[in-house]
């Protein structure tokens, strides 16, 4: 078990999977927090995450990530 004294701050990161070729719009959003993701998912398996800057994009659930 995890014991700290100190606050922990717990979020999620946008980390876009680098093999997905034709992303490359997404792929300058890498590394922003993520504010909500959508609970379904599309038919290409995508859900919809909003970044902290009010930015929506869509992405697979293995691209958030905790950080």
């Amino acid at each position: 078990m995890l014991v700290s004294s100190q606050p922990v701050n717990l979020g999620w990161i946008y980390r876009p999977d680098c093999g997905d070729s034709g992303r490359d719009p997404v792929d300058e959003h890498a590394g922003k927090l993520v504010r909500a993701v959508g609970k379904k998912a599309d038919d290409g398996g995508r859900v919809e995450v909003v970044l902290a800057d009010g930015v929506r994009i869509q992405a697979y659930r293995h691209e958030v990530v905790p950080g």
